[in-house]
């Protein structure tokens, strides 16, 4: 009876143990943050304005008002965002300092198009100045421009007309530049489930109607600061941080719509044309939406690091194939992950026997292949001892939890203006920190790599010669998203 006391006991002692190694070793969200405030400031005033500061001493001097509303939240009145951008950026508009923002902008130094800029995405506005000089007085008259944009702007009737034909020419002509064209296609065949040509002439028919009491409605409804951010990057100049405070941080908090998160639809395949001999097939593998709680946590920062390794791995898979250097992959993170391969084919070069079909065969096998049995990826602990493992993990575990964060590199996929539009962390990129801490295997990343393809809602963007017949390669395109 004892000695059964005894074994349950040491098991007791033993499980505890392991519960206690667990909690000790438990990863944390905070435990990645970028925290090298003397390169990187975050902060958010109380009316909810956020503002990110990124010091690069080699870089030019430049501030962007990041606005987290765009065409996603257009509803009915479509391209209303983009006309509301055209139209507090007008040059004749007059602003809070007596001047028309192009009078204003020429006592800067500045010519108006070539230092001061903006544009409309889905799901946020950009109004940018650039190549600032370094100064605290300049600096001040330059934020002056953005503060009045963000919340105290007067839509400048009298230049309306003016903006809208610009509006109507710019949309109008983008259907003959081939990148513009597929992705305002996509952008009508994927969130939409219109018809390129269709959505065309209803954002064009819909941008004819826009009045201007509409422009000032969405402008309140939507232009307020906890939608709103100030990035500021470059060579800057001290006390930019109280500037931001006192231009952004007086306007009230206003109840706000949350931004439109829009779902792909129905459709999953594009067909476009070009006027080259050739066909790109591009496969975009999207994953389910993040949710704020997954955005935060530490299996975020390894499905990440994982998609990252991935990427590299499925392009080296792709060079084995006759695809060679007409290929490339990419990967991305907003409100989902996401990775992208495309494949290009150069029918000047078709063999007897081949052509698109057999083209769209081989990518079809390829997937099939990293479906069934992921890419190879070696990593360290697939050779390493256990010891020097642990060893490993314990002073990247040491690093992350108690490190400044001071050396740490900020992602080029994960800017400050994408982890505010998003809702995303800005996180220290040491992939050797990331690594030990999760301990990953090559295993552990090609099973990811299976998983995150069969998992995921596949797109297909197919862009073929003016001319080609299309019924065989659509229907074998059709065959691989059904399979």
């Amino acid at each position: 009876m004892m000695r059964k006391l005894q074994c349950v006991l040491i098991m007791l002692a033993w499980l505890l143990g392991i519960q206690a190694f667990a909690k000790s070793g438990n990863l944390r969200f905070e435990d990645f943050l970028l925290r090298d405030t003397s390169q990187v400031i975050h902060g958010t005033l109380d009316n909810g304005f956020q503002y990110y500061i990124v010091k690069r001493a080699d870089d030019c001097f430049q501030m962007s008002l990041l606005q987290k509303t765009g065409c996603h939240d257009d509803g009915e009145t479509i391209e209303i965002s983009h006309l509301l951008e055209h139209m507090l950026s007008t040059a004749n508009r007059p602003i809070a300092t007596g001047d028309t923002l192009i009078q204003y902008l020429k006592k800067l130094g500045k010519d108006y198009g070539t230092g001061f800029n903006a544009f409309t995405w889905a799901n946020f506005m950009k109004y940018e100045l650039y190549r600032l000089k370094p100064e605290r007085a300049y600096a001040d008259s330059c934020m002056e421009i953005l503060a009045e944009i963000a919340g105290d702007s007067n839509i400048y009737s009298a230049d309306l007309e003016r903006q809208r034909e610009r509006l109507l020419n710019e949309v109008a002509n983008r259907k003959y530049v081939l990148n513009r064209r597929v992705l305002d296609a996509g952008m009508a065949v994927y969130w939409s489930g219109h018809d390129p040509d269709k959505w065309r002439e209803m954002r064009l028919n819909s941008a004819r109607k826009i009045t201007q009491s509409q422009l000032e409605a969405f402008y309140r409804k939507w232009y307020q600061p906890q939608n709103q951010c100030l990035l500021v990057t470059g060579k800057i100049p001290d006390g930019i941080e109280d500037m931001i405070k006192r231009k952004f941080g007086n306007r009230p908090r206003v109840p706000t719509p949350s931004p439109t998160i829009l779902d792909f639809g129905k459709r999953d395949m594009l067909v476009e044309r070009c006027g080259n001999a050739s066909c790109t097939l591009t496969l975009n593998f999207a994953l389910p939406h993040l949710t704020q709680a997954e955005k935060e946590s530490p299996q975020f920062i390894r499905d990440y690091y994982a998609l990252k390794k991935i990427n590299h791995a499925l392009y080296e898979k792709m060079k084995e194939r006759k695809f060679a250097s007409n290929c490339f992959t990419r990967y991305q993170v907003e409100n989902r992950m996401m990775l992208t391969t495309t494949f290009a084919y150069n029918l000047n070069e078709e063999l007897p026997g081949g052509g698109l079909p057999a083209f769209v065969d081989s990518v079809a096998a390829l997937l099939n292949d990293v479906r069934n049995n992921g890419v190879q990826i070696q990593m360290p602990k697939d050779t390493l001892k256990r010891n020097v493992i642990e060893q490993h993990r314990a002073l990247a575990m040491k690093k992350l939890q108690e490190g400044d964060g001071k050396g740490n590199t900020i992602d080029p996929f994960m800017q400050p203006d994408v982890c505010f539009t998003y809702a995303l962390p800005l996180f220290k990129q040491e992939d050797s920190d990331a690594y030990w801490s999760f301990v990953l295997s090559g295993k552990d990343l090609s099973n990811f790599c299976k998983e995150l393809v069969r998992k995921s809602v596949l797109k297909i963007d197919c862009i073929l010669p003016y001319g080609y017949p299309e019924n065989e390669i659509t229907e074998k395109l059709n065959a691989l998203l059904r399979h």
